[in-house]
């Protein structure tokens, strides 16, 4: 007799890749989103959503709903499972303070993950946690440019290599968070899944092309020489790098913070030796030569976009600042590295360091 039943199960495909997500406390919601989309749209034939090709699940030691940075709450799949169930295991960070209250089960966890061989993946300050679990000995870490300064003064034994959009080494793996998950969730797709699926996912999630580990990260931050201590320096430099356009005037971002200009003048000086304005310029126009060198956007898109009147305004902005024109840049820099790519090259050929 034709055993239907056996017969439907025999036509079901092996799961290529499962992934254990482990959220820290107000973890950053991109994150893990951009990797769950890309899983999901991998993970099943045609438009449907069934986990078929790719599993996940979202693990904490308890049943209570998860905060994220920006509020919203996320309910657990599963009580913390057998790491030897996944691929790998992807630990969620999101805001340095939050870590404290991290429950001590999932550092055990995470800790018999990394002895047990299962590769560890560090999204956004994930990183952080996988460093401070002892985990990232002799390997190199991605960090987010904003959070450099914070890992290498903690961790200063440890390579950072924060111009990349994700880094693989060995078991380890880290990215800085926000879009980038969705590119490492590719990269590994391609690997384990094959290069059709991540095509699939590219193209269903409206991506012009899979990034490389080496695309560089846009440049939101400055780089600087020391770590940014001063906690009204730090917030001032964040509520700049997310206001490149249109500018924040500085006694907005002054009242913003609470306090006054004389006092914002005075912390700048003191922490970076320049002024909150010229701060502001020389974030605008960082972000304004990254995109020069790596976008094929026009000066005057690029102009209006890191906070300027007009391409005019902002070439001699540029010039001041870089001793050379933006069209200059833009002419020095390779045309293959801005051209659009091919369909058939948009997935990287993929190596996995020994």
């Amino acid at each position: 007799m034709f055993d239907c039943k056996n017969a439907g199960a025999s036509l079901t495909p092996a799961l290529q890749l499962r992934i254990g997500f482990v959220l820290l406390p107000d973890f950053t919601l991109m994150a893990l989103t951009g990797f769950i989309e890309a899983l999901r749209i991998a993970g099943d034939d045609i438009d449907h959503s069934r986990n078929r090709y790719c599993s996940w699940e979202i693990m904490s030691p308890g049943s209570a709903l998860i905060r994220s940075s920006s509020g919203l709450s996320v309910q657990p799949t599963s009580k913390l499972q057998t790491p030897e169930n996944f691929d790998y295991v992807v630990v969620i960070g999101g805001l340095l303070e939050a870590q404290d209250r991290v429950d001590p089960a999932i550092i055990d966890y995470v800790r018999d993950a990394g002895a047990k061989g299962v590769p560890l993946v560090g999204a956004c300050t994930g990183s952080f946690l996988l460093a401070r679990a002892g985990l990232m000995e002799g390997r190199r870490c991605c960090i987010h440019q904003f959070h450099v300064s914070e890992f290498q003064a903690e961790f200063p034994a440890l390579t950072i290599e924060p111009d990349r959009l994700f880094v693989i080494d060995g078991p380890r793996i880290t990215c800085p968070g926000g879009a980038s998950a969705s590119d490492l969730a590719i990269h590994l797709i391609q690997r384990h899944c094959g290069r059709d699926r991540a095509l699939k996912t590219v193209s269903l999630l409206l991506f012009d092309e899979a990034r490389s580990a080496n695309h560089p990260q846009a440049r939101t931050a400055l780089d600087l020489s020391v770590p940014v201590q001063d906690p009204l320096v730090r917030r001032a430099l964040l509520i700049m790098q997310q206001n490149i356009s249109p500018v924040m005037p500085v006694g907005e971002i002054a009242r913003t913070l609470g306090t006054n200009i004389k006092k914002l003048e005075r912390a700048f000086h003191a922490q970076l030796a320049i002024s909150p304005a010229q701060t502001y310029r020389r974030i605008r126009l960082e972000r304004a030569l990254w995109l020069v060198e790596h976008s094929r956007k026009s000066m005057a898109e690029i102009a209006y976009e890191c906070g300027y009147a007009d391409a005019s305004h902002f070439s001699r902005m540029f010039r001041d600042a870089f001793d050379v024109s933006p069209s200059a840049v833009r002419a020095q820099h390779s045309p293959v590295a801005i051209a659009p790519m091919s369909e058939t090259r948009r997935i990287m050929p993929l190596v996995m360091p020994s």
